[in-house]
């Protein structure tokens, strides 16, 4: 893991590209504060993204079990529209939706209303969807922003939002091969960035990668490699640009105070997957170099087949003991 982490650094360091543009995107989040303000209610059955290329506009995405089905678009007059996004495919099981593939619509008109209750009905249905990862994502997601501990499968951990909705933080990099490549604008996004509370009461940053499936091919030691690359971009962007600090606290607005937000140099580097036999690396601190930032790894397993019963986690792993209540 190390050799990894070494690779990430050398190429962030000869490719100084992206310093200038999470400059800019960071600016651009701060110049934006009343985005939070979206002029709709979030439908019953989906879910609402949006994303750091979206930072400027008032766009938004709407997705069901993690796939996107529409986008909703805020215009100066506060006009809401919402556009169609859900292909006919074999890949999924998302047939007769009202609206017809880029079709828009206004967001108060009979045609958007069948949309969403369409989805609404789809949600109590096992409806497959193209991507079981992406499913497994957005209700991990949904799962660990419940506010109310008692409501929730995993105390003391919370996804980071971006204007109060759910995102993946880009990164300059493309992982996915376990062989890190600079990738500029077209780099992989982080699954979760989140914040936990330790037993101690140390607030961290926590890099998280989820799979769906546990195999050899794409075992947790495997997955942690991606996550680990991840990590030490998020590492080296502190490094450089430690006012990213407030945003990854939750703070809707620069404050001055990155420096006594967090456990600042210790990030926590956790995979989630299905339980498995296969080969493991967790419970295990690494040293980044030329950083006063350590990666502290751990795993998280679920019960694949409780969850596809009934959408409900059930937990083991290293990663327990890190946030105990």
């Amino acid at each position: 893991m190390l050799s990894i982490i070494n690779r990430t650094l050398e190429i962030l360091k000869c490719n100084n590209e992206w310093h200038e543009r999470y400059e800019g995107y960071l600016s651009d989040i701060w110049s934006n504060p009343d985005k939070t303000k979206k002029g709709f209610t979030k439908p019953q059955g989906l879910s609402v993204y949006t994303t750091v290329g979206d930072r400027n506009t008032q766009n938004y995405y709407l997705r069901f079990k993690g796939q996107n089905v529409g986008k909703v678009g805020v215009d100066r007059n506060r006009k809401i529209t919402l556009q169609c996004l859900v292909k006919e495919s074999k890949s999924h099981d998302i047939k007769g939706c009202p609206l017809k593939y880029k079709e828009l619509t206004g967001w108060d008109s009979p045609k958007a209303t069948e949309f969403r209750n369409f989805f609404k009905i789809k949600l109590s249905l096992r409806t497959k969807t193209k991507s079981p990862e992406h499913e497994v994502e957005n209700a991990l997601l949904q799962e660990f922003r419940k506010r109310i501990a008692a409501e929730k499968v995993l105390y003391n951990i919370q996804p980071i939002l971006l204007h109060g909705n759910f995102f993946q933080m880009p990164t300059p990099l493309k992982a996915s091969t376990h062989n890190p490549t600079f990738a500029e604008h077209s780099g992989g996004g982080i699954d979760m960035l989140a914040r936990i509370k330790t037993p101690e009461g140390h607030t961290r940053l926590c890099v998280i990668e989820i799979k769906d499936e546990n195999k050899d091919s794409e075992s947790q030691k495997i997955a942690m490699s991606q996550a680990i690359t991840y990590a030490t971009f998020i590492a080296e962007l502190l490094t450089r640009q430690p006012d990213w600090m407030e945003f990854f606290m939750g703070h809707k607005t620069k404050r001055n105070r990155n420096s006594r937000c967090l456990d600042t140099y210790d990030i926590e580097v956790v995979t989630i997957m299905p339980e498995g036999n296969t080969e493991t690396f967790q419970d295990k601190t690494l040293k980044i170099p030329d950083t006063d930032f350590r990666l502290h790894c751990h795993s998280l397993y679920y019960n694949k087949q409780k969850f596809l019963d009934t959408n409900i986690f059930e937990f083991s792993g290293t990663f327990l003991d890190e946030i105990k209540k």
